[in-house]
Formats: C-alpha cells, sequence, structure tokens
C-alpha cells in the first residue's frame, strides 16, 4: 500500500479529522485521489457509500476504511477519537481485507453498481409492478415500490421495510416490498425474499411515472415503460481490515 485519498462528509469534525489524518500519513504514503490504493471515509454510513461509488472503476484495485462522525457507522470501524490509532495501524499493520457482494442494475443499457440496495419508489399513486425470477413469473405487486438489498444493504432500508437482516460473506440478495397492498382483490407475496447469485429478477411495468429508481444515494426519474434487470454481481467492493470487528458486534453497535 503507497497511495491513499480522503473522502469526507465535509463537517466540521470530519474536516478536522481529515487535517490530521493528513498530518500523520504524508510522511509515509502519498495522497492520490486519482489512483488510491486506500480510501479513508471520514463520516458516516452515507459517506462511505458516496466513497464507493466514486471509486467503483477502481474496484479491483482500492480498498476502503471509515472513521465515524456522522449518524450511523455500519461500515466504520474507527470513531472519531480513534483516528490516531487508524493512523497507526495504516503505517504499520498489515491490511487484509473483506469482500462485500454488489448487486448490479440494468437499465436503458446502462448497467449501474450498489453496494446497499436498489429501490423503486413512487409516493404519489401505487404502482403495478410485474417481478421474473429468471424469466419466469413470480407475481404483480402493487404498492409504493420495491427494495433489492445486498447483505450489507440488508441492515439499511430492508431492514426499516421489515427485510431480513443478513450476515457477509453471502452472494445473495433481498428482494423487501414497500408498502404493499395485500386484500381479498390484491395478493402478493408480503415478505421478503432472499435469491442466490444464480438468480436474476426482472421488473417490469407499463406505467413507471412519478417514479424514482435510486441506487444507494443517487435516484434516475424513470420513464414510462421500463423493464429493469437485477443480479448479484461479479464486482466486489473491499474494506480493509486493521482491527477485527465482528458482524455480531457491528450489529450490536448499531441497534442494540
Amino acid at each position: 500500500m503507497k497511495k491513499y485519498a480522503i473522502v469526507s462528509r465535509g463537517d466540521k469534525a470530519s474536516s478536522d479529522l481529515v487535517k490530521e489524518l493528513r498530518n500523520g500519513l504524508d510522511g509515509s504514503l502519498k495522497y492520490d485521489e486519482k489512483s488510491p490504493d486506500l480510501v479513508i471515509s471520514v463520516g458516516g454510513d452515507g459517506t462511505m457509500l458516496y466513497s464507493v461509488h466514486a471509486y467503483q472503476h477502481l474496484l479491483e484495485k482500492t480498498a476502503f476504511v471509515g472513521i465515524h462522525t456522522g449518524t450511523l457507522g455500519f461500515y466504520t470501524d474507527y470513531q472519531k477519537d480513534e483516528a490516531h490509532l487508524l493512523i497507526y495501524d495504516i503505517k504499520h499493520s498489515s491490511m487484509e481485507t473483506e469482500a462485500r457482494s454488489l448487486i448490479e442494475i440494468d437499465y436503458q443499457d446502462r448497467t449501474y453498481f450498489a453496494l446497499n440496495e436498489m429501490r423503486l419508489e413512487n409516493n404519489r399513486h401505487s404502482q403495478v409492478i410485474d417481478i421474473h425470477i429468471n424469466n419466469e413469473y413470480l407475481e404483480t405487486f402493487r404498492g409504493n415500490g420495491i427494495c433489492i438489498s445486498t447483505p450489507s444493504g440488508s441492515t439499511a432500508y430492508n431492514k426499516a421495510v421489515q427485510g431480513a437482516v443478513v450476515s457477509q460473506g453471502i452472494r445473495v440478495m433481498q428482494i423487501s416490498e414497500i408498502a404493499g397492498i395485500n386484500h381479498n382483490a390484491y395478493r402478493s407475496l408480503g415478505s421478503s425474499l432472499i435469491l442466490t447469485d444464480q438468480q436474476e429478477v426482472t421488473l417490469h411495468t407499463i406505467n413507471y411515472e412519478h417514479t424514482v429508481l435510486c441506487i444507494d444515494i443517487d435516484c434516475i426519474e424513470l420513464a414510462q415503460n421500463e423493464t429493469i434487470k437485477v443480479r448479484v454481481s461479479q464486482k466486489e467492493a473491499h474494506f480493509a481490515s486493521f482491527r477485527q470487528v465482528s458482524f455480531v458486534e457491528r450489529l450490536k453497535k448499531a441497534f442494540l
């Protein structure tokens, strides 16, 4: 590891930490925002998502580590008063990495990648979406939207819509309903569904008017008649692991 970059949340606490990190690392590593070996995210989980998207073209060679100054730190291993420990670990400890799976989303001849989830959301009227798995019809969903998440994203929006929390290291994706309609006239599965990396989800409707496709932190307003395909990607994001933080410890730190 020879080069690093920093992505900051931009508030005063994060900016102060950036100065401390630069002062501690610049003598040992080269600061290089174009082609870093390590990206340090200073902020919360939103900052980490932004970091991964900013460097998604370098995922094969770049690792990520987070220091927490935000509101939720599921992706961050260091607290804001531990910058000196992060500096020491980067300079003196061997770096192992943990791979986190992504999902890829095909929309209008372009492929997008998500570390947490993709969501179809419409707060103006109910959506009617046909869902196919490996080209086999599953159901017609009616409601506000659909969330498809990674194991990493299972603790984010997916958890808020009563989806299951999935342990890391499993190459799966999860479909969860957002305010689904279930009564005598309309029925859907009504629960989350976990799919393997050998399965592809196709979402289609004749009217996506007023619907947005959100991919982690970015949203796209959809056209009326569109097909969206989602699968577990072969690409992965690699997180630097200088200290051992178990999945259970992360859960307790974030939620309990």
